[in-house]
């Protein structure tokens, strides 16, 4: 959890820095954090410090003191930060804390729909004001039956918080709407798993640790670049058999080749079978390293069992070429690893390169390197380095075979080019061009954040809920 910087949320959204600021403590006052835990853990002093000692420094100034509660910002041009936030995680490894609802869910003005997709949005003829949207289209998952909702006539208001669906719904009506730029601006970041290392024995490390609550961010500017790149990373720990189920999904990623995947996404049940294989897969995997540290602990005179805890990490970031929705709605082109103009340039290998490079000896510090067996059957399937000499391979692997990733889509009515920024009358806020009644609060309607959008996410419904309701007592 970390907010973009108010300079970016100004540029693309419009309002003042200030309006941002004040806005982020608004909905930080809002969330129950005081249910949320704030000790830190043993492995969170340890990412932290060697985090410290290889030149980061905190975002905030109470950087040792276990009492942050508060969301932390990104700051513009700083190039190593800590972002540190409360864990969303319970004793159990549960994600207990991660969302936040402003709605009064009980009020009796409010009626729930669950099971059910919104299918279709059905709009009227331009009015004048606008084309009008008339009603919602839905589907019961559990019967099959259709229901069309109608919309009061003439203050009735289609607010869409559906994220990458949002554009797909909109899509259809692009040409009555006389709307271009629905679909456009479409990102994802890029998401780069790192190697695996071996916790000190010392540390303690339990479930609540599979996500450690710490951001690194780092800013990375590639030659051609007009403007620089900030990379992400997060950080994973665990004993050894939860967090390989924790992160299994990753592997995915690696063992299926891209055409594979890409039929795989549009079929759930073939999904589902890839990723039960994956995950017997590293059962197998763990019952072979559970061997091979019994008989190695029993050859040094220990007991069989020898509890191993890793740490690993990903580092993302936002691809230098926007991508766009097709034409058929199913499909997203993303605009990752593109050759520049030059066809020896591509701004996101350099960038990946440079800052996978620059870091390595940081991820060193976290733990041991794995023996070289693990090492060997490790890179043989994933090619993720250990060494410097090993990265320029991996990257370029990477971008050719390995890469598929739609978790973080942004981008697809954004703010002043599909939508209203609001600036001339706040009512308007977010309201789609060429509607008379759609409004579109979620992140579609901004570029790709830099760091974890989460916030952005729930700050843009924030922000276009207060315009929309500017005027309502």
């Amino acid at each position: 959890m970390i907010h973009e910087s108010s300079e970016w949320l100004s540029k693309h959204i419009g309002k003042t820095v200030s309006y941002w600021d004040e806005l982020k403590a608004e909905l930080d006052s809002k969330f129950r954090s005081l249910d949320l835990p704030v000790e830190r853990s043993p492995i969170t002093k340890h990412v932290l410090q060697v985090a410290q000692n290889a030149g980061f420094r905190c975002s905030t100034e109470v950087c040792d003191t276990d009492e942050i509660r508060k969301v932390p910002n990104y700051r513009e041009g700083n190039a190593k930060l800590l972002h540190i936030f409360p864990t969303q995680f319970d004793q159990f490894g549960q994600r207990t804390s991660s969302g936040v609802s402003l709605v009064d869910w009980f009020d009796p003005r409010v009626e729930l729909k669950i099971r059910c997709k919104v299918i279709k949005l059905e709009f009227s003829d331009d009015s004048g004001e606008g084309t009008r949207c008339v009603a919602v289209h839905l589907l019961d998952l559990d019967t099959g039956r259709k229901e069309r909702v109608s919309l009061t006539a003439n203050d009735g208001k289609v607010i869409l918080c559906a994220g990458a669906a949002t554009p797909r719904l909109l899509l259809p009506h692009q040409q009555k709407l006389q709307n271009g730029e629905i679909g456009k601006h479409v990102s994802d970041h890029i998401c780069m798993p790192l190697g695996i290392y071996l916790l000190d024995k010392n540390i303690q490390v339990t479930s609540r640790d599979a996500y450690i609550p710490v951001f690194a961010t780092t800013v990375s500017q590639a030659e051609q670049a007009s403007s620089p790149t900030v990379c992400g990373f997060d950080f994973f720990a665990g004993e050894f058999k939860e967090l390989w189920f924790f992160i299994s999904h990753l592997y995915l990623t690696f063992l299926l080749p891209n055409w594979f995947k890409k039929i795989m996404i549009k079929t759930p049940w073939l999904f589902w079978i890839a990723k039960n294989v994956v995950r017997m897969l590293i059962l197998w995997v763990n019952l072979i390293i559970d061997f091979y540290w019994g008989f190695h602990n029993l050859s040094r005179g220990k007991a069989w069992h020898h509890k191993l805890n890793l740490v690993t990490a990903i580092v993302k970031f936002n691809p230098a070429v926007d991508g766009y929705y097709t034409s058929d709605r199913t499909r997203i082109k993303l605009g990752f690893f593109a050759e520049g103009e030059d066809s020896n340039s591509n701004q996101d290998k350099e960038i990946a390169k440079n800052t996978i490079t620059e870091q390595l000896d940081l991820l060193s510090c976290l733990g041991e390197k794995p023996n070289w067996i693990f090492k060997s059957l490790f890179r043989l399937f994933t090619k993720i380095p250990y060494e410097k000499n090993q990265v320029e391979h991996y990257v370029n692997t990477y971008s050719k075979k390995f890469l598929l990733s739609e978790q973080h889509l942004s981008g697809g009515c954004l703010f002043s080019k599909a939508i209203d920024p609001g600036m001339n009358n706040p009512a308007n806020t977010g309201k789609l061009y060429g509607s008379a009644n759609v409004y579109v609060a979620d992140l579609s309607s901004v570029p790709l954040p830099r760091v974890s959008p989460q916030m952005t996410a729930y700050l843009i419904g924030f922000h276009v809920a207060k315009m929309l309701c500017a005027d309502n007592s």
